[in-house]
């Protein structure tokens, strides 16, 4: 009973489940003296309150009404939109000089149904007219939204004039920034800053990578084994992750989600066999590892990074992802030994079923993004 509960839990998860991302917010400022943000968002989610909180959009009470929002048609959605605009204006505040500014809504680019195990991109522009050159400048996203983050430039044609992203979580407040002396991130910062958003990409927002984790930790307690193959993964995803970055290699998401759901499933099978090869075991996550780079990059690439903080992030995010694969494998090992040290069957207990599990969701997630 306790493995079927489990089981149903884990196939609601995959059941129109979308990661809910923070906003990524652009405040660019020009010479006559007007204001424009840009705030790329999940819009069904602010419509419906389900905010960074939640690991997916199933965990949230509005859940049915996010899937409801996220099957309309860009126009339709649009109009909705505009009965919600005013609540969710008054969730955001934007000061210049210290005077809270009026934002006008100037434009509205809603994405396609399209794939929807992802979330919809919206990105909605605003702009106010400054009565002053702005000096400061203090931004708030909506608590009820979770993290957001945010970046600026006094915008010149052909110029690159973002400052560095700055990590908002919880609604928090930007707090009062100098635009024209701003203190910028230090690399150890910027390194810490990414560290923790590659963690939390994983822990506890990417149910894909951490079920494939399980079932590869599942596979053996020799820690030799298990540090062979960990380090392949580590490999593979570090290297399609930094190639993806620059633009070598670039995927459609709508192959690259399928194909992951189906890596979970096959590495749990191979769980159910007896005795399995080190190094067929290996190739194989190396090869899935490669594919998980690319599901990594896609989140990562939507930070537009300088070149000379381009190597801190990269390293940075590939950092947390490994703390939390570490973490994720260290707690899957501790389990097995507490069993073996009670001399119980932890194969018959823990390991087959769980595999059992994990293949049965990565089958039914990789056939849902199949023909979502």
């Amino acid at each position: 009973m306790k493995l079927l509960s489990l089981l149903l839990l884990l196939i609601n998860i995959s059941v129109q489940a979308d990661v809910v991302k923070p906003a990524l917010v652009e405040v660019s400022i020009f010479n006559n003296k007007t204001l424009e943000v840009t705030i790329d968002l999940s819009l069904e989610a602010a419509m419906t309150g389900i905010g960074t909180q939640y690991k997916n959009t199933t965990d949230a009470p509005n859940s049915a009404q996010y899937d409801k929002l996220r099957a309309l048609e860009p126009k339709v959605l649009r109009e909705r939109f505009r009965a919600f605009e005013a609540e969710f204006l008054n969730s955001l505040k934007l000061s210049v000089n210290q005077q809270e500014q009026m934002l006008t809504l100037t434009q509205a680019n809603i994405d396609i149904i399209g794939y929807k195990k992802r979330a919809r991109k919206t990105v909605l522009t605003y702009q106010a007219s400054l009565d002053e050159w702005p000096k400061t400048l203090t931004w708030q996203y909506g608590r009820i939204y979770g993290d957001s983050a945010l970046r600026w430039q006094i915008y010149k044609q052909d110029e690159y004039n973002w400052s560095q992203w700055q990590w908002l979580r919880d609604g928090s407040s930007s707090g009062v920034i100098d635009i024209n002396h701003p203190e910028p991130l230090s690399t150890a910062q910027r390194f810490y800053q990414f560290t923790g958003i590659g963690f939390d990409h994983v822990i506890p927002l990417g149910w894909d990578h951490i079920l494939f984790i399980v079932g590869m930790a599942l596979s053996s307690l020799l820690w030799q084994r298990l540090l062979l193959l960990v380090s392949v993964f580590t490999l593979a995803h570090t290297l399609t992750l930094g190639l993806a970055m620059v633009g070598i290699v670039e995927v459609s998401a709508r192959i690259v989600e399928p194909l992951i759901a189906f890596s979970i499933a096959y590495v749990a099978v191979e769980n159910l066999i007896s005795h399995q090869s080190i190094k067929r075991k290996s190739i194989i996550v190396f090869l899935f590892g490669l594919i998980h780079g690319l599901g990594f990059a896609s989140m990562l690439k939507e930070f537009e990074m300088v070149p000379d903080s381009f190597l801190t992030t990269l390293i940075g995010f590939n950092v947390g992802v490994e703390l939390a694969q570490v973490a994720i494998v260290l707690f899957v090992v501790l389990i097995l030994l507490g069993l073996r040290a009670l001399k119980l069957n932890y194969r018959q207990l823990a390991v087959i079923p769980i595999s059992v599990i994990i293949s049965i969701v990565g089958i039914w997630w990789g056939i849902e993004r199949l023909i979502g």
